[in-house]
């Protein structure tokens, strides 16, 4: 009977001891980022104007933005674009993707080429409010298919950014965000 108590009371001192341990210990420091790195940074509020070119399809679009701070599309009489499918993300998409990685600073004509950017798959220019423009290219798609490689035009610096980023901006050009019919 004895020796069955001791092994009981061992127990719960062990249990105990577990407790305390468990709710005494501290957490670990939350991990340290860096700061994200965007290949570009504009205020969307500064965009005015905004041409999407997908040079290998053949296929264009333009956008302006109106007095009344409506999205049109860029040519006479143009309509407004469908705001459900517009909304305040185009302009933020555009305003600087933050880069998933830095691929090189300083590429040589040999790696523009390897990256995709001698035929880029599309080309961005964002015309600002004060009149300044950003250039854009889009290279090819990184072999895992996660990303694709893009820079400013005749910039030798190159970094990738989310497949996904360049899919809805392709979108816009393949399948326009005309007005809903009514």
């Amino acid at each position: 009977m004895r020796s069955h108590s001791i092994v009981l009371m061992a127990a719960i001192l062990i249990a105990l001891a577990a407790v305390f341990f468990i709710t005494r210990r501290t957490p670990p420091p939350a991990p340290q980022s860096a700061p994200r790195t965007y290949v570009w940074s504009v205020a969307m509020q500064d965009l005015q104007r905004i041409v999407i070119n997908l040079p290998s399809a053949g296929k264009r679009e333009a956008w302006v933005k109106h007095a009344d701070r409506r999205w049109y599309f860029d040519r006479p009489d143009g309509p407004a674009v469908n705001p459900q499918r517009w909304g305040g993300g185009v302009p933020l998409l555009l305003s600087g993707p933050g880069a998933q990685r830095l691929v090189v600073k300083a590429a040589t004509a040999e790696q523009l080429k390897i990256y995709g950017f001698r035929e880029p798959k599309m080309k961005l220019d964002l015309f600002l409010q004060n009149g300044a423009a950003v250039n854009i290219e889009v290279g090819d798609r990184t072999l895992d298919g996660r990303a694709y490689y893009i820079r400013k035009s005749g910039s030798g610096t190159v970094y990738t950014v989310d497949y996904t980023w360049y899919e809805v901006l392709e979108r816009l050009v393949l399948d326009p965000p005309y007005p809903a019919a009514q």
